[in-house]
């Protein structure tokens, strides 16, 4: 385990440049406008009831009992132009002001930052519609927390899957997850095009823009290295618990009951996903095999229209997000290192796009090759000639390989019509 997990720290610091983009308006380059850390998000179905808004009053004062003293500044009443500071009310008042709400609107946003232009490290956020809202759109309440990934180390693994246990007791969301993540601002729709980006550098990166969709109502959005699933859930799309144990032949996939559904472990720590060396971690693609029928067939999309012809999530690139893990073959999966010539790896019954060393490349985009029994990346670029891949180690020259696309930049298809 430890190893494990300092092996994820040290990646995440080795890319840290990578997903993190300091903001513009702060002269001291201290805050930033986008950030990778942990995520959490639990969606609520008739968020207005009574017992639903006491549910998420005990959050925050779970909350509040780990990352009180993190919190500075935010809102309570849903006006984020009206800042206050987190210690001008006792927890026991924001407690009361949710419950006073009745079944109208609650929102409240409390967070290590005074800006709502700047990404916070520590965030505790809840919405809920009125329940005239909700039953006419049919949009979901939901609570939502950020933390930095250091917590994983300082307050420990095993403790934060006892803490999802717990939320998901208390909650009783239909769904939810916790892993890693973009984090943004409040001001999030500035920088999707850049959330766009990430997401197809980092296929372990939650990307969370619509969460009160009402699609949602379906299945859950995606997975994570946790995956939270309600027992009405598990019993109407995976034939139960027990039924969804059996089917499991993965030993690193791990399922922590709480009263009320269960929390999917997907691996010891969660994965980034970087393309460039293991998109597609197999634990994450087992448990997204093993849970996909309860996954919702559709959600909304990821991303506003552009602005000034920037890329952006749409319809169609939000569906493919949520299906990345669909179909492939695990890279991280343990090969034998005995000499062999280069081949092609089958990364699923589909038959992907291929190129020679010599060719030229037709999309840019991460491509891979078996040689000498490793899985090598590289990152081609479109109308360029595939050249010659010397091995790091050995220094070997090699002349004749076949890579197969991966993943595009343009995020076109990678199969061959």
């Amino acid at each position: 385990m430890k190893n494990k997990l300092q092996k994820l720290l040290d990646e995440y610091q080795e890319n840290y440049n990578r997903f993190t983009y300091g903001h513009y308006l702060d002269p001291n380059n201290i805050e930033d406008a986008i950030k990778t850390g942990l995520v959490g998000c639990y969606y609520l179905d008739q968020g207005y009831l009574p017992e639903k808004r006491q549910a998420i009053g005990q959050v925050l004062a779970l909350y509040d009992k780990y990352w009180g003293n993190k919190l500075k500044f935010g809102y309570i009443d849903g006006e984020p132009n009206n800042l206050i500071s987190y210690t001008q009310t006792t927890l026991h008042e924001k407690i009361n002001q949710i419950n006073l709400a009745g079944t109208d609107n609650i929102c409240f946003y409390w967070s290590n930052v005074d800006d709502l232009e700047f990404v916070p490290g520590y965030l505790c956020n809840a919405y809920s519609r009125a329940e005239w809202y909700e039953k006419v759109h049919q949009e979901i309440s939901y609570v939502q927390f950020y933390l930095p990934i250091s917590e994983l180390k300082e307050f420990g693994v095993e403790q934060l899957i006892a803490l999802n246990q717990q939320i998901s007791e208390i909650l009783q969301p239909m769904h939810g997850f916790f892993g890693l993540g973009i984090q943004h601002s409040h001001e999030y729709y500035d920088y999707q095009y850049l959330e766009y980006e990430l997401a197809h550098q980092f296929l372990g990166l939650d990307i969370s823009n619509v969460q009160a969709d009402k699609r949602l109502r379906e299945g859950f959005k995606c997975i994570n290295w946790l995956t939270i699933l309600s027992d009405q859930l598990i019993t109407d799309k995976l034939g139960g618990l027990e039924a969804l144990k059996e089917r499991n032949s993965d030993n690193q996939i791990r399922f922590y009951p709480y009263a009320g559904g269960v929390v999917v472990r997907a691996g010891e720590v969660p994965e980034l996903g970087d393309v460039a060396r293991n998109p597609y971690p197999k634990h994450y693609v087992n448990v997204n095999a093993l849970l996909k029928p309860a996954r919702a067939p559709e959600i909304a999309s990821l991303g506003f229209g552009s602005i000034n012809g920037e890329i952006r999530f749409n319809n169609r690139t939000s569906k493919d997000w949520q299906s990345r893990f669909d179909d492939v073959k695990a890279t991280d999966i343990t090969i034998s290192h005995e000499p062999q010539s280069a081949k092609v790896i089958n990364m699923d019954s589909k038959v992907r796009i291929s190129i020679q060393t010599g060719q030229l490349c037709p999309h840019t985009g991460v491509y891979s090759a078996q040689i000498n029994g490793k899985v090598e990346y590289r990152e081609l670029t479109q109308g360029h000639k595939v050249e010659p891949f010397i091995d790091s180690e050995t220094q070997q020259v090699h002349n004749d390989v076949t890579w197969q696309l991966l993943r595009r930049e343009d995020s076109g298809n990678v199969y061959r019509n």
